[in-house]
């Protein structure tokens, strides 16, 4: 699933016609009334009101962040019950029991805000590709846990090539997808192998919308691609890679990973 290539191209493939103002300007959408709004709030836990503590009022954003931001709803979000996501399997071979159980790799539920958590949104390309979206991410989570060992699926969204979002790993808990980075770390991986074709024009327009909304309820400040976290591969692919300045600018987040911060190394479980 991990492919090596040179080098990064820093032009977006032209054939798109995905204009660095295009772009800009999706990433400026709001939703479209009052009434989707509150639809949006209540489809499934992953509505980030839920997993936050509702009783911190909403800090205000940064003074760089344009007003309009704070109107960003919550996007479409299939979630795993609809695309058949398999539970966590906390018995999985190459899991190493819970955090909580002096495990510092172990399988981590956040406690509290998540806003006091999350720093990074890391992007990702998925390679493999089967018939559609739905069967693609349940083929993500099918060698997620089948062939490497994990609980679940390593990503916590999924990006679909006709412009579908789903919802991977529950978004308070530690993601497995960025060698020795993933805590405070949100895993989002488009459908594709961007070292052989280019993100779809509606693609990029979900995942932006993913990535725009999550930057700003979860307060993030950066963005960066697998690659820049491990060099030993080269996803999200160099085709994901040439869109990667335009997606951190029209979420406003600094582009690379300086805004990584380890937990502290869990402590052992006191002997009863």
């Amino acid at each position: 699933m991990i492919l090596d290539m040179a080098h990064y191209s820093r032009k977006p493939p032209a054939h798109h016609g995905l204009s660095r103002r295009q772009l800009l300007r999706i990433g400026g959408m709001t939703a479209l009334g009052g009434s989707i709004a509150c639809l949006g709030s209540i489809l499934g836990y992953l509505a980030l009101d839920e997993l936050t503590d509702a009783r911190r009022p909403t800090p205000s954003p940064p003074p760089a962040r344009p007003t309009h931001l704070k109107l960003i709803d919550r996007p479409p979000i299939t979630p795993r019950t609809e695309w058949g996501a398999r539970a966590p399997d906390h018995e999985a071979r190459n899991e190493t029991g819970f955090y909580q159980d002096g495990q510092a790799e172990g399988w981590l539920e956040y406690e509290g805000d998540l806003r006091a958590i999350y720093r990074t949104v890391v992007v990702h390309h998925s390679v493999i590709y089967e018939i559609d979206d739905p069967t693609t991410m349940r083929a993500i989570q099918d060698e997620h846990m089948d062939e490497r060992g994990w609980a679940d699926i390593g990503y916590h969204f999924g990006v679909g090539k006709n412009g579908q979002v789903f919802e991977g790993r529950a978004l308070n808990a530690r993601g497995t997808h960025v060698e020795g980075y993933n805590s405070g770390s949100v895993g989002v991986v488009f459908f594709g192998n961007f070292e052989e074709e280019s993100p779809e024009p509606g693609q990029l327009t979900a995942g932006l919308r993913l990535i725009n909304w999550l930057a700003l309820r979860l307060e993030l400040t950066h963005l960066a691609g697998h690659g820049d976290f491990n060099d030993f591969t080269r996803c999200p692919g160099r085709n994901m890679a040439a869109y990667m300045p335009l997606l951190a600018e029209s979420a406003l987040l600094s582009l690379g990973t300086d805004g990584y911060r380890p937990l502290p190394t869990a402590s052992p479980t006191p002997e009863s």
